[in-house]
């Protein structure tokens, strides 16, 4: 693996462990409209991001 991977993993594991730790300051959201939402823009994010990584990768 390259240095850049190992420290995207370990950044991301800190961030994991950063959430956990403030996870009772974050305020919730209980509307399920919100969560919705939420989750339809992270799936068109990734599905973006994949696409642009895949045109990329193909140049």
């Amino acid at each position: 693996m390259s240095k850049a991977t190992v420290a995207g993993i370990i950044i991301g594991i800190g961030l994991l462990i950063l959430l956990k730790v403030f996870q009772d300051s974050i305020p919730r959201i209980t509307d399920p409209l919100t969560n919705i939402l939420i989750l339809i823009g992270f799936v068109l994010l990734a599905i973006i991001y994949g696409v642009s990584r895949l045109r990329k990768n193909k140049k």
